[in-house]
């Protein structure tokens, strides 16, 4: 047993870091899989995340695609392996009433001059709801939208008032309904040849660099086609198969390869300057004419089911490639970011009462206008001049490239026709700017529109990652396309035989549910709605993030909204949006994926410092959904995010694959709050400094929600039984960010990472287990890359202080287990413990501790006490310190707070 546990966890000391990285830098490459935990452990803790997913989530049967995320079949984990469990029904039951009016609709056998009968269906979704509306004098009357199977592709948003209340929307007897914002483009016969020919060969060029393959072997991304005597040789040979994209041939100074030529077969053109290498590729680029078919311009376009690839540089599908794969898909750097555009200083409204006394942030602030023009409305907690956490909002107003960018010496007949997608420097969300310009003798791009994507801007005078997409002359690898509105043609670059039909996408919105009541929406299927990263965005609250308020299905002024088993497939945005008052939601057993941003948004509203007048989603239960592949498009995004919203019930949902957090709530209005029973891992895959769950609370708000009367003071939350496995570029199972306060969190099975608390105060952390906070994730090998933002203990405390803008005060962590390498198991900027500082110290007792170590460190205000001495000063009495423990135990933990 003893040989056992040592090797549980490969010791890697590794010491504090700061907070932010004022650098921009390339996200460290990271691995879903920590480099210095048994591989063994970590299995296992997969396995049992997908045990617990198939729980939460019984209708998911095997759950493939949490089996895939987890990475079980590295595991040696079989799909049929482990426990099955009933389907249930769904906690929330639909009312359906006996008399309710109904009305059929049949895209395929329906007309609109029908009488809209189970016999006699209308064809459209406008006349059901016109007939509805004609037919029923009293919306106390329950009325129902069959909707037969078929794709009904909308003309418009359908805009559903107060006189549409007490209405169903539901597909029958469950077949399968797929309401589209897109339009259907027939291919059959249009398809001309462009170009098809071989590019030139380029030396010193390996393209299947990536593939990782072996001398003599094939892989899913290159196949070995034999020895060949010259590059000519093997561009020849590539050029006859029908199966390669590109070659790679390898000179006699390869070592084993030499000589050898490979395709690269998977449609992929990441090239790498190398020596001794000579690559190519196939340019076949085909176009259809669409004037025939009123065609409409469309961001996105739909071939068999999923997004086809946008012409852009680099190469990459940004469905299945991002800062968390290799390659990523992204430029890593620019030579230069240019100077943010000047504007005059916002105008500046600071609520001098109420305050929060006492608080690292008291009072509230926003700019309006000047440096935050561009957000709609044009104001920000960002825009001030010294906004407390942070500084004024800014963005580069373009780049300078660098002359070795393949694309450098290349024309481009309108460089205004693309859009830039660029990382904020710190790695904390992203930006899309529409090009205006490109300098191609300084090698500049140039824009003036864009940026208000995330809210915090420039913290330095860096962007980091960028491509640009969106430019015909980058159309050049299998599966992209561009369409040119004035020719009003269609290209694209097959992958293998031509499409025969797709959908370009036109309505970003397909739902409008606006000063209504008692609606419900069940069994549909949304899909082929536009982008909105160029659309109109606001910054709710004093948290990182901004938002587009707006979703496939849009829900405001509503009370009493029910959505079920619906699936929500790629939105171009949001996926559900939540706005403002609305009342008794509950969003139960639905799918999102793919999403364009976040899958479900919840966002209100206030005078100022003011929510009393209740203009919030109040009361909404998220309970039971798939979240998955989230954040396609923007990086600040996540599976559920909340601002200016309160007492919402986010239960037993399943959410992985995304670039930030899975859960985020953006500031600490009104509270009340139950996060519980959740499954949260490979998130924080694309950004930095952030969490599983995140948390904010820099804007104090006055509401009524504590005890009926104002007061800037919010309900506990509870954050209890969650399992959320810390891998990627997360720092914090639970990060409580900025100010966060008033949460007790107990119960909860966290893995790789720690208790945190940062400027906050007033958090009970109890009862919980956390296992090897000290995990390594990075592949990189400079110290600065292993250390990027990386917080190995048990629990850490940053910005305790006294002064104007006090913080630290009332933190508990107590009756936890904490398994870790690291011999320092806390650490703490304040370590004042006696006098009238003594509290900024998180009071800590009955901890036990699994190290292979007896000898404690706790490090705090630069000082390293040994445990001992710390329990001395009155702290951890009753905490015990144990050798470390086998994997059947750490799993066994998590079984019992888990319920399985």
């Amino acid at each position: 047993m003893r040989q056992e546990t040592k090797k549980m966890f490969i010791f890697c000391a590794v010491v504090a870091v700061s907070i932010a990285v004022a650098t921009a830098d390339p996200l460290p490459r990271v691995s879903a899989t920590p480099l210095n935990v048994d591989p063994k452990l970590d299995c296992a803790i997969k396995e049992l995340a997908w045990e617990y997913a198939k729980k939460l989530l019984p209708q998911q049967g095997s759950f493939q695609s949490a089996y895939d995320a987890l990475g079980l079949k590295e595991c040696g984990v079989s799909l049929s392996r482990g426990p099955r469990y009933e389907k249930r029904p769904l906690l929330h039951q639909p009312a359906i009433k006996d008399d309710a009016m109904e009305v059929y609709v049949d895209v395929n056998k329906g007309s609109d001059s029908n009488a809209g009968t189970l016999d006699s269906p209308l064809k459209t979704v406008f006349a059901a709801v016109k007939l509805l509306r004609f037919r029923r004098s009293d919306t106390r009357q329950q009325a129902i939208i069959y909707l037969r199977q078929g794709t009904y592709f909308l003309a418009d948003t359908i805009r559903l008032g107060p006189e549409d209340s007490n209405l169903v929307v539901t597909a029958y007897k469950s077949e399968k309904v797929v309401v589209s914002g897109g339009k259907e483009y027939k291919f059959t016969g249009l398809w001309k040849e462009y170009v098809n020919r071989m590019g030139p060969i380029l030396a010193g060029v390996n393209a299947i660099y990536d593939s990782t393959v072996s001398p003599g072997e094939s892989n899913g991304k290159a196949w070995y086609y034999g020895k060949v005597s010259s590059p000519q040789e093997c561009q020849t040979a590539c050029e006859k198969n029908s199966s390669c994209f590109a070659f790679t041939y390898h000179d006699n100074t390869t070592g084993a390869y030499s000589n050898m030529c490979y395709f690269r077969v998977d449609g992929l053109w990441a090239p790498y300057n190398q020596t001794g290498h000579y690559s190519g590729k196939k340019q076949q680029i085909l176009m259809a004419n669409l004037s025939g078919q009123d065609p409409i311009p469309f961001t996105t376009l739909f071939i068999n089911g999923r997004r086809a690839i946008r012409a852009r540089y680099p190469d990459a599908n940004p469905e299945t490639m991002g800062l968390h794969t290799n390659p990523t898909g992204y430029v890593p750097t620019a030579d230069k970011y240019l100077p943010p555009p000047t504007f005059p200083p916002a105008k500046e409204i600071h609520v001098e009462s109420p305050e929060r006394n006492g608080t690292h942030f008291p009072q509230f602030q926003i700019g309006v206008g000047g440096p935050v023009s561009m957000f709609v409305p044009p104001e920000s907690y960002w825009g001030t001049k010294n906004p407390q956490g942070g500084s004024t909002y800014k963005v580069p107003s373009g780049i300078q490239y660098s002359k070795n960018e393949r694309f450098a010496y290349r024309n481009w007949l309108n460089p205004q026709d693309g859009v830039v997608h660029m990382y904020q420097g710190h790695h904390w969300g992203n930006w899309q700017f529409r090009v205006a310009e490109r300098d191609a003798e300084k090698f500049q791009l140039l824009w003036t529109y864009g940026g208000f994507q995330e809210a915090r801007g420039l913290t330095g005078l860096s962007g980091a990652e960028w491509y640009v997409e969106n430019i015909f002359e980058e159309l050049d690898a299998p599966g992209e396309w561009f369409y040119n509105d004035k020719e009003r043609t269609l290209y694209f670059f097959p992958n293998g035989t031509a499409p025969e039909e797709g959908i370009g996408t036109v309505l970003d919105k397909l739902f409008e549910f606006v000063d209504s009541r008692d609606i419900i929406v069940m069994g549909l299927t949304f899909a082929h709605t536009a982008t909105t990263f160029l659309r109109d965005y606001e910054v709710p609250s004093g948290g990182d993030w901004a938002i587009h308020r707006g979703g496939a299905v849009f829900v405001e002024g509503v009370d009493g909204f029910l959505i079920q088993n619906c699936l929500f497939d790629a939105p171009g945005g949001n996926g559900l949006f939540l706005s403002n008052y609305v009342r008794n939601a509950i969003v139960e057993g639905n799918e999102f994926i793919y999403t364009g941003d976040s899958a479900i948004a919840a966002i209100g509203s206030a005078e100022l410092i003011d929510g009393t007048d209740g203009n919030q989603p109040r009361g909404t239960v998220i309970t039971g959904n798939l979240m998955h592949e989230i954040g396609i498009f923007g990086k600040q995004t996540a599976g559920y995010v909340q601002s200016l919203a309160c007492q919402t019930n986010v239960t037993g949902n399943v959410i992985f694959n995304g670039p930030r957090a899975g859960i985020n709530f953006n500031d600490g209005f009104g509270g009340g709050h139950l996060v519980k029973n959740n499954l949260i891992f490979n998130m924080v895959r694309e950004t930095g400094d952030h969490g599983t769950f995140n948390s904010w609370d820099r804007q104090p708000y006055l509401t009524e929600v504590k005890n009926g009367t104002p007061s800037l003071t919010p309900v506990q939350s509870n954050m209890t039984r969650n399992f959320f496995i810390n891998n990627y570029h997360s720092a914090w199972p639970i990060d409580h960010d900025d100010g966060s306060c008033y949460y007790y969190d107990t119960f909860n099975y966290l893995i790789y990472g720690g208790y945190k608390n940062y400027l906050g105060h007033t958090k009970i952390v109890q009862s919980n287990v956390y296992i090897y906070p000290d995990a390594l994730h990075s592949l990189d090998e400079s110290s600065k890359a292993k250390s990027f933002l990386t917080k190995p203990f048990c629990a850490n405390s940053d910005g305790a202080s006294t002064g104007e803008y006090p913080s630290g005060w009332g933190e508990v962590w107590t009756d936890n287990t904490c398994a870790i390498g690291n011999p320092i198991v806390y650490e703490y900027d304040s370590c004042t413990t006696t006098g009238s500082n003594k509290g900024l110290v998180p009071f800590t007792a009955n901890n036990t501790f699994y190290v292979p170590t007896k000898l404690l460190i706790i490090q705090c205000g630069g000082k390293n006490l040994t445990f001992a001495d710390w329990q001395k000063e009155g702290y951890d009495l009753g905490s015990v310190v144990n050798d470390p423990v086998d994997t059947d135990t750490i799993i066994q933990w998590g079984r019992q707070l888990l319920g399985l």
